[in-house]
Formats: C-alpha cells, structure tokens, sequence
C-alpha cells in the first residue's frame, strides 16, 4: 500500500510504502505524550527504504541515545520518528493523507498509560515497547 502525507502547514511531504505485516501502535510513553501533547501517540513502523520525503526538510530533536524525532521547523507537527540502529521509521498516523488506512494494532508502553486514559479495545498490550519488525 501506497500513502502520503505532510505536516499542518504543507511544507513536508512524504510518502510510505506498506506491505501489511508493519507493526502499528499506539505508544503511551511519556515521551510521546510530550511530544504529541495527547495521552497517546499512533505510530506505524516503515522499513527505511519504505520512507521518503518528497518536499521540505523536517528537524530532527534526539529525545533519547535511542531515538530521533523529526517535525515541521514551521508549523511544529511531529512527523516521524528514526532509531539510532537504522532499523525503522515510526510514522504518526494524523500526519497521513488518509489517516484511517493504517489502524494501530497494539498498544505500546501501557506501563507509562495516563489512569484516565481509557483502553476498552482488545488489541494486545505491552508493558514497554511492542514488538518491532526489524
């Protein structure tokens, strides 16, 4: 599958390819929270060569020795995400033209979940990191 998408403003763009075994879902880790400025962030995971930007320049912030997360230095949306092993490409979902073609299918890092933030779907739920397809 085939899908693109942008920040708020426009200014980046880029595209995913998809072959339906990525691992989408949705992190309830504090940095995420941060960042997202949401109980819960949505992310699918892209193998690099799956990921490209196809307009503008995104800016980087190293959360963690871990993890770089990349957003618009315009409008301020968090677009992506890139692990320092090289081995994935963590997608938000809202940033995706049609958002509603990749449905997170578990919950990550529910050990960080906010108490009111109510879970009632059946997916399944990892107490850190869900498993990856690196």
């Amino acid at each position: 599958m085939h899908l693109s998408g942008a920040c708020l403003c426009g200014s980046i763009g880029y595209e995913i390819e998809l072959d339906g075994a990525e691992v989408a879902d949705y992190c309830h880790c504090r940095e995420c929270q941060r960042w997202g400025g949401a109980p819960v962030q949505a992310w699918v995971q892209v193998a690099p060569g799956g990921f490209r930007l196809t307009r503008g320049a995104a800016r980087p912030f190293a959360s963690s020795a871990q993890a770089t997360r990349w957003f618009c230095p315009g409008c301020g949306s968090p677009l992506y995400m890139t692990d320092s092993a090289g081995a994935s490409v963590g997608v938000t979902l809202g940033t995706l033209d049609t958002p509603a073609a990749v449905q997170p299918n578990v919950h990550g890092w529910v050990c960080e979940q906010i108490s009111w933030f109510d879970i009632s779907d059946a997916l399944p739920r990892y107490a850190q990191a869900p498993p990856y397809d690196a």
